[in-house]
């Protein structure tokens, strides 16, 4: 064939209409097998979709927008991973943009949808979109703003990490807190002071980093060399929680037999044995299929309600806690 193949080449080979060929490569409803067969016969024939013919045809472009916040953060980058994997089984593309930049410039690339993994309280992006009706999912974050969110089970995850160092007889437990109109930020902390509250233990320490590393370190040195010094820290991120960890190495404080530290996300790191976190496992691949899932089904139907769906957390107990130290 001197020409390119077509979807008409694709539908002659495999027998069908061309419509069940548009409906097969563009993920509408055609049976498994149909579906298989077409696909199979596209790859031989070297078959390379038109974008911009679909999107004349479908008025979709295939691209999503992710909009995310701190790269620094190892969250986010194992997060982008999963996201961009659930997307490519969709046959979706995904364009990145920092919060910091105006939506306008994903609207201008005729994305088909947004996902929000940094969206913080009082968004006026996230907003002005869904009075738009624009197809917004907010992924690990939860706004009162009328769309599809998908989160961790926080409260779960605080409570979990109260009883684990409640059961090695911490009493003074300091956390180092996170971004301000961070839901979760907000929503751990509330977890936690309420889990200690429940079970008559002291208040936590509450020290604000921002989610910032270099502030977490100067946090963690400032309540360590305090008069009553904390024998567990809480990081409300991985990423404080090794600032913890850190500032602890530096002024000789053993981790666990004196301190022991405690995060949330468990991202790769956290697994490596020189630093063996104990943390909340964020459900990463399940918040990622879900929110693309959501976002799918809102652009298919703009006038769904609002779903919120929250995924199970577990605590990931490695080597940095222990028990309290008598005194």
């Amino acid at each position: 064939m001197s020409r390119p193949p077509t979807s008409v080449d694709i539908a002659r080979a495999a027998g069908t209409s061309q419509a069940t060929v548009s409906r097969a490569l563009n993920g509408g409803r055609v049976a498994a097998a149909t579906r298989d067969r077409i696909l199979a016969i596209s790859r031989e024939l070297g078959y390379t979709p038109n974008a911009a013919a679909r999107a004349m045809v479908t008025s979709r472009t295939g691209l999503v927008g992710v909009v995310v916040s701190d790269l620094t953060n190892p969250f986010y980058p194992e997060f982008l991973e999963e996201i961009a994997a659930c997307l490519g089984a969709r046959r979706q593309h995904m364009l990145l943009q920092n919060a910091g930049e105006s939506v306008e410039l994903l609207l201008q690339q005729r994305v088909d949808g947004i996902v929000f993994t940094a969206a913080v309280e009082g968004s006026a992006a996230v907003e002005d979109l869904v009075a738009r009706r624009f197809p917004v999912v907010l992924a690990n974050r939860v706004l009162d703003a009328g769309c599809d969110t998908v989160e961790g089970d926080h409260a779960a995850g605080a409570a979990a990490v109260v009883d684990h160092l409640a059961s090695l007889g911490h009493r003074r437990i300091a956390v180092l807190a996170g971004l301000a109109g961070a839901s979760t930020s907000a929503k751990r902390l509330a977890g936690l002071r309420t889990s200690l509250s429940s079970r008559g233990l002291p208040p936590a320490d509450v020290v604000e980093t921002g989610f910032d590393y270099d502030r977490a370190v100067e946090a963690a040195t400032a309540l360590l060399t305090g008069s009553r010094p904390p024998t567990a820290i809480v990081g409300l991120n991985d990423q404080v929680a090794f600032a913890a960890l850190n500032a602890a190495a530096a002024l000789g404080v053993p981790v666990p037999s004196r301190l022991s530290v405690v995060g949330f996300d468990d991202v790769r790191q956290a697994s490596w044995p020189v630093l063996g976190l104990t943390t909340v496992r964020q459900p990463l691949a399940g918040m990622a299929a879900r929110s693309v899932a959501l976002l799918n089904e809102r652009i298919d139907d703009p006038a769904l309600p609002p779903r919120h769906e929250v995924l199970p957390a577990d605590l990931i107990v490695r080597s940095t806690t222990g028990p309290r130290r008598n005194p």
